[in-house]
């Protein structure tokens, strides 16, 4: 009986210390632009609140050899040349396999450069222009007819055209701009991405002639699904519009623009390939969003546990740490609208306010005395400090009831014995 009741006084004992020492509380703030998340956890000597804020539009930059992708992919397509309009059933036109392959530096989330090679082969019609019932101008021209013409063509349009088959290896450079991170803010973990490209380059046709160049202009949309950190399945949806004399079909050697088979001025070749996008390399080697990290240690006067809203020791509020600040927020001159350069600064001020919630801050115009008369400086301490409070509170979220708000007018030189830095406002904060 002895030895159980020094049990029960020991945990009596000891509890409320594992409980101060071990209790925490989270609290999360999300916008569009933000993530904010504040940390509390009670210890014997105080608490200590930790905020961390996660800037969704930024990342931390990284070197080179960081950021590619390999895009694998296989599919069909379709070559469109200047008579293949004329098919009636369009899917006998589709060829398989068709392979892509992508190779992407990502310079950012949104906007990557890279290499793209797309090979496979194709069919086209071509027509049959002498006696023999060749064109000696159709580069990948067969004996094989074609009998699946539209009929408004007439009963025998088939024996003026037959099948053109050939390969290609088409290679060229792409810009790259990922349109989920561009308009949503970049997430890792997101799910779904819409890689969007467009390029340039050369396309080779495999032929009894040898090899065929012709310039190629390309663009696609590649979706891709998240699987896991590196892997995403991917779906990709491309075209090509590829110089009229590839084929050996072109409007330069019609023999009459009137011919009822006069030809377009650009071939087309469109695709969709199912493959996988492999996101190389380590994890630490890939884009993460810039965060910013505020710890602060609040005295011992009280402890509260913020779960329950319950206040252990009988003593008065806690008596938060004044940081020990000061921020300048400069101005052009006979102006108080704020640059996208000083905002950066406001903002991070504004993280700091809001991390130290039980201290408050004067926010405090200037002009130089120097440039204007003494009543037109007043006006410029006044508007400029009004600017800088209205972007806290409005456009940051600083509660203003932390906020001081004043004005001093023209000033002697506030720093380096330059007037250009007495155009400022002055952020500190108060001990009270």
């Amino acid at each position: 009986m002895k030895k159980l009741f020094l049990v029960i006084a020991a945990v009596a004992f000891f509890a409320p210390a594992s409980v101060f020492a071990q209790s925490t509380t989270v609290n999360r703030e999300e916008d569009d632009d933000k993530i904010v998340i504040e940390e509390k956890t009670l210890t014997e000597n105080g608490y200590v609140l930790t905020t961390t804020t996660i800037d969704k539009r930024s990342v931390f930059t990284n070197g080179f050899w960081n950021n590619w992708e390999l895009d694998l992919g296989l599919g069909t397509e379709l070559y469109y040349g200047e008579n293949d309009w004329k098919v009636r059933n369009k899917f006998n036109m589709f060829t398989f396999p068709a392979i892509d392959a992508y190779l992407t530096k990502w310079a950012s989330p949104s906007f990557g450069v890279g290499l793209g090679v797309t090979g496979g082969s194709f069919k086209g019609l071509y027509q049959r222009h002498t006696a023999s019932g060749k064109n000696s101008f159709a580069r990948f021209q067969t004996n094989e007819a074609f009998t699946d013409i539209d009929p408004k063509l007439g009963d025998r349009a088939y024996e003026q055209l037959a099948l053109q088959k050939g390969g290609f290896l088409n290679v060229y450079a792409l810009a790259h701009a990922d349109l989920m991170n561009i308009f949503g803010g970049f997430k890792a973990d997101r799910f779904f991405r819409i890689d969007a490209y467009a390029g340039g380059g050369v396309i080779m046709g495999f032929s009894k002639d040898g090899l065929l160049p012709s310039a190629t202009f390309n663009a696609g949309l590649i979706n891709k699904f998240r699987l896991n950190d590196q892997l995403s399945l991917m779906l990709n949806l491309r075209g090509a519009l590829v110089g009229d004399d590839f084929d050996g079909e072109s409007s330069a050697v019609e023999p009459d623009k009137k011919h009822w088979l006069a030809n377009s001025k650009m071939d087309g070749i469109f695709g969709g390939t199912l493959g996988l996008a492999w996101n190389i390399g380590k994890e630490s080697s890939r884009w993460r969003n810039a965060e910013r990290v505020s710890v602060y240690h609040y005295d011992k006067e009280t402890i509260i546990d913020h779960r329950v809203d319950t206040v252990y020791r009988d003593v008065p509020a806690p008596k938060p740490i004044v940081p020990e600040v000061w921020f300048h927020i400069n101005f052009v001159i006979d102006r108080w609208d704020i640059s996208k350069k000083e905002l950066v600064n406001i903002n991070a001020v504004a993280d700091l306010i809001k991390s130290t919630p039980g201290v408050r801050y004067l926010v405090c115009g200037y002009a130089d005395k120097q440039t204007a008369t003494p009543p037109h400086n007043m006006m410029l301490s006044e508007n400029r400090a009004n600017a800088v409070y209205n972007a806290l509170v409005n456009e940051f979220g600083v509660d203003p009831n932390q906020l001081v708000k004043d004005y001093k007018g023209g000033v002697d030189y506030m720093f380096y014995n330059m007037k250009e830095l007495s155009r400022c406002v002055m952020i500190t904060s108060i001990k009270e």
